[in-house]
């Protein structure tokens, strides 16, 4: 079974807490959609924080202070590249963005992060079935570097996505049915 990952964008401090409460016991890691930098509680899971805002040097160090321990940007800057080492960090890559514009940028990071919708930050978009060739040319030209991948990812392309080559899958409004599928609850 390949690294599944449940998405949470909050909307308050509140509804983050709530969001995560209602996790299964056995996921000890989450992944957070940052696009209002104050929405924070203190959180005993592990996390990565998907820095979706405009100037993500100017706080991924207080991201990674307050525990995160992977951050994933969509720009690198020389803040963000400095983290390397206390984080892991990963690069984000949207559908319309060429592969071929971020391969020089992969030795910089720690892992690609491939979207798979084309509206970001909403969850509930349906895949888009690119993604499968984006994932077999990421590993066609970079066999070594994990691939998350996220949005759109149900029970029903699940094992498209593994067979592609996937190693995270972030999943928002789909989690429930994919864990209990998988985990047989």
């Amino acid at each position: 079974m390949k690294e599944i990952i449940p998405a949470i964008l909050p909307e308050t401090v509140t509804d983050l807490e709530k969001k995560i409460s209602v996790l299964p016991e056995e996921v000890s890691f989450f992944h957070m959609d940052v696009l209002e930098e104050d929405i924070w509680a203190d959180i005993e899971l592990d996390f990565e924080a998907h820095l979706m805002v405009l100037k993500p040097g100017e706080i991924a160090r207080r991201w990674a202070d307050r525990g995160a321990k992977r951050i994933i940007v969509h720009k690198l800057e020389a803040e963000i590249k400095n983290l390397r080492g206390k984080v892991e960090i990963g690069l984000a890559v949207e559908l319309q963005t060429p592969l071929e514009d971020v391969f020089p940028l992969v030795p910089e990071v720690d892992f690609i992060h491939l979207m798979s919708i084309g509206e970001i930050g909403a969850q509930g978009r349906p895949l888009d079935e690119q993604i499968f060739d984006r994932i077999k040319k990421v590993r066609e030209y970079f066999p070594q570097i994990t691939v998350s991948v996220d949005g759109g990812i149900k029970l029903a392309n699940y094992h498209a996505l593994e067979n592609s080559g996937a190693d995270r899958l972030i999943i928002g409004s789909g989690f429930k049915e994919l864990w209990n599928s998988l985990t047989k609850k």
